[in-house]
């Protein structure tokens, strides 16, 4: 029987991906996705319905009798806000059930699994910044589901045993994304060269990480981090999306287009919240990739790839 594994769940995604990068023993690893590997070079790739708990059960009873300890990064799951908020029946089966079958499949066996949640959980009605003890209000069905998969996570470790730590990652950021507020804005920015309209009054606030970053940060939780324990993986600083997005505009000489904020209310989506990176700090984490260093590498990537 072999040592151990790592096995990322939601492999083909933005950050699943850079951690496929990432982990340095490739042949120890497996890759889940609903979809097919374009890179045969991340390890062992498996297109996987982890809907159907018959096929999940299948696909761990395998690797429980080949490996003596797996580590499980879950990352799959719907992850735009608007998406949810459209069709929230659907998130159930994505998200919830989804990662429930997960844990079913594994309990009683000897893993770790790092959930990743997000930053989106926090109850910022009142305050801006969070810390891993602040009180939760999830805005929208995307963070009701991180809400009840982390009560998942904390009721397989306190009746089953199981190893489970979870990250809370707020806005990540890098060249190789394709959704999100960044990306967006490059992308309408293509599409023309006077006005763009935006949502909100530019005053809202995030805490953008380098995905690099994020995913350095869910290696040093499941290598050094606590069973039970929960962390923010954030830059730990605000940034003003009005600011960022003259920076953007900026970077691709587009500084007389008019960016036009709508001043509308985006439902589930709270204007103003960042993370407070103490603790995972504590474990040795440091920001290296910095929004103000690696914006411009970011949207020129980005531009390129349009």
């Amino acid at each position: 029987m072999k040592k151990n594994c790592d096995i990322i769940i939601g492999s083909t995604g933005f950050i699943g991906h850079n951690l496929c990068k990432k982990i340095r023993n490739k042949k120890n690893l497996f890759t889940v996705s609903r979809k097919k590997s374009k890179n045969s070079t991340f390890g062992s790739h498996k297109k996987l319905d982890i809907r159907n708990y018959r096929l999940v059960q299948n696909y761990f009873t395998k690797i429980k009798k080949e490996y003596r300890k797996i580590n499980v990064y879950f990352l799959a799951g719907d992850s735009l806000v608007e998406k949810t908020i459209l069709n929230p029946k659907k998130l159930v089966s994505n998200s919830i059930n989804s990662f429930h079958n997960i844990l079913l499949a594994l309990k009683g066996s000897n893993s770790t699994v790092i959930y990743a949640s997000s930053g989106a959980v926090y109850d910022s009605r009142i305050k801006n910044v969070f810390t891993e003890n602040d009180y939760l209000f999830p805005a929208s069905p995307y963070a009701a589901a991180k809400y009840s998969s982390e009560g998942l996570c904390m009721s397989y470790y306190e009746t089953f045993g199981l190893d489970i730590r979870i990250a809370r990652i707020f806005s990540v950021f890098g060249g190789k994304m394709n959704r999100f507020f960044i990306y967006d804005l490059i992308h309408k920015i293509n599409l023309s060269d006077k006005e763009v309209e935006l949502n909100g009054n530019g005053l809202q606030v995030r805490d953008y990480l380098h995905v690099d970053d994020v995913v350095n940060g869910l290696i040093l939780i499941a290598q050094k981090g606590q069973p039970g324990e929960i962390y923010n993986i954030s830059s730990g600083k605000p940034t003003r999306l009005s600011i960022l997005a003259k920076k953007i505009k900026k970077i691709l000489n587009k500084e007389e287009l008019t960016i036009k904020w709508n001043n509308c209310n985006t439902k589930g989506i709270r204007d103003c919240w960042y993370g407070n990176n103490s603790k995972i700090k504590k474990l040795g984490f440091k920001v290296r990739k910095d929004i103000k260093d690696n914006l411009e590498n970011t949207v020129k990537e980005i531009f390129s790839n349009l």
